[in-house]
């Protein structure tokens, strides 16, 4: 079984975690589970609700000497389907609490007006993108079929920024990261100056700044990159060894990596600012210009990611945008 890999030190706390990988259906490729050792016997994230993920999680809990009935509490770290998929299923065999971020219970409880919600915010979000209608409707139609991979139960206790838990012998201090997913916490160790990041800070690729409806009792969506560019800042600010990642190999360079990622987007901007020169555009058409042979599963990665970086060039004041006859938003530089 794969250990969270203890290179540039030697933290004892890291011999209480260990890290289950477990395959998902989706281009990010395995995701990572964490069973913390100590009172409560805890589970970090669980993947996603389909066979072979709930083999992987067993066979790695028994190469630990531990069963699922044995799992005393579930913490969620973000509303994804590859991060709380199975958490029905660990939940029936075990009786666990599950512990999540207020925004991420709606998901996880599997509320129906959040449900139809969620249905009807990625069909409206897409053709105001300028996203032909038939592929719309079939990309839309993905997160309908994606409801197969998840399983609900209820969540015993909310986690707000500032909260601190016991895990794995130690206390963790809970910070709220928006960006990724409205929900996302990420947990800091500060004694051995460990981060459990999930996919806030991922070392292979750049997390997506997904675009969702606004949480329960909000009007508005909300601005996932800006809010993602202001949390690695956070993160940039700490005093951080290790990164334990929920996908791919931790990370020790982590301000570098943050530097490559604001570089990335700064790229990014400036590409969709000179697209922006031609004259006003749609998101659609900005996703062409910049994505090559995208297929239904891409279509909507890709319009969060245009829209994201759209939404920091309108934060900035450099971008306006309009909504035309047929419903299609277009963006024009100021």
């Amino acid at each position: 079984m794969q250990t969270v890999p203890i290179d540039p030190f030697d933290a004892p706390l890291l011999r209480n975690i260990h890290q289950i990988t477990l395959p998902t259906p989706f281009p990010v490729g395995p995701v990572h589970a964490y069973l913390m050792r100590g009172e409560p016997l805890t589970l970090i994230d669980v993947g996603p609700q389909t066979p072979s993920a709930l083999a992987a999680l067993q066979a790695g809990l028994a190469r630990e000497g531990v069963a699922l009935r044995d799992i005393q509490r579930v913490l969620i770290t973000h509303a994804h389907v590859d991060h709380y998929g199975l958490v029905g299923a660990v939940v029936a065999a075990s009786g666990a609490e599950v512990w999540a971020h207020p925004l991420a219970q709606p998901l996880i409880e599997g509320w129906p007006s959040d449900q139809a919600a969620y249905d009807q915010f990625w069909l409206a979000l897409l053709l105001a993108a300028g996203v032909p209608a038939g592929l719309a409707q079939r990309t839309a139609s993905l997160y309908r079929r994606m409801q197969q991979l998840i399983g609900h139960a209820p969540v015993a206790r909310l986690l707000n920024e500032g909260a601190v838990i016991s895990l794995a012998g130690a206390d963790w201090q809970v910070l709220h990261c928006p960006g990724h997913a409205d929900s996302l916490i990420c947990l800091y160790q500060a004694d051995d100056r460990l981060l459990l990041s999930n996919d806030h800070l991922l070392a292979h690729i750049s997390s997506n700044a997904l675009v969702g409806p606004p949480p329960a009792g909000e009007q508005e969506r909300r601005r996932p990159l800006v809010d993602y560019w202001a949390s690695l800042c956070r993160i940039y600010d700490m005093e951080i060894a290790l990164v334990i990642p929920g996908h791919g190999d931790a990370v020790a360079d982590v301000r570098s990596l943050i530097n490559s990622r604001f570089r990335f987007y700064e790229r990014r901007l400036a590409r969709l600012s000179e697209a922006l020169r031609r004259g006003p555009q749609s998101v659609w058409q900005l996703v062409e210009a910049i994505f090559r042979r995208l297929d239904e599963t891409d279509t909507y990665l890709a319009v969060s990611e245009v829209l994201g970086h759209l939404d920091v060039l309108e934060n900035k004041g450099l971008v306006r945008v309009q909504t035309d006859a047929e419903g299609i938003w277009r963006y024009s530089l100021r």
